[in-house]
């Protein structure tokens, strides 16, 4: 929203960009696969009523908390990328600051440095 406000120009500390861009993506991601995971045991509960009846108890408490915490770890290590990147560089130059690599989406160019 900051950087909304202050016309997509980032006003905030140069760390937080990365964090910001992890929260962002991680919630996306998050919201998907729960939504889809509960799709998935929706649909369970309706094509097969009288297998899943009797198994409401402690063991389905375990499932449905690993299931979570799978969830949690695939989401968070695929937008931990974002950290990877900023600390290891973008591994080439832009052609914005004279080399021959085409700008990709996340790269950050030198503001110095007009790309005109």
């Amino acid at each position: 929203m900051a950087e909304a406000a202050a016309g997509m120009e980032w006003p905030l500390p140069a760390a937080l960009c990365p964090v910001a861009n992890f929260c962002f993506y991680s919630s996306m991601y998050l919201s998907s696969l729960f939504l889809a995971a509960l799709s998935v045991q929706r649909y369970l509960g309706v094509a097969f009523p009288w297998r899943l009846r009797g198994r409401a108890g402690s063991g389905r408490r375990g499932r449905t908390l690993a299931v979570s915490a799978v969830i949690w770890l695939v989401a968070c290590s695929h937008c931990s990328v974002v950290f990877v990147a900023e600390l290891q560089g973008r591994g080439g130059r832009s052609r914005a600051d004279g080399g021959d690599r085409e700008v990709g989406v996340g790269d950050s160019v030198d503001p110095k440095v007009d790309p005109k």
